[in-house]
């Protein structure tokens, strides 16, 4: 049996759909490497600058945290203005 088209470029839909299916596929590991290069050059700024604050002696904000009892003896004093 012979298969007829009509001519309006039918046969042609298959390798359209290959070609665009396979242009999604590289686009998408495109975005991912871009993705992954910028969150690695965010990762790494990150770092330089943890490094640099500690190199500059600037403590962190929770330094401190939690060494009351090794420094003082006793609890540290309540807020509340109580006994």
């Amino acid at each position: 049996m012979e298969t007829t088209t009509c001519g309006c470029g039918e046969d042609r839909i298959p390798a359209t759909l290959a070609r665009l299916t396979a242009e999604l596929v590289a686009a998408g590991l495109v975005v991912m490497f871009l993705t992954a290069c910028l969150l690695a050059c965010a990762m790494r700024a990150a770092l330089w600058w943890r490094d640099r604050r500690a190199e500059d002696g600037e403590g962190s904000f929770f330094e401190g945290f939690g060494r009351w009892e090794e420094e003082h003896d006793g609890p540290p004093p309540g807020r509340g203005g109580g006994p």
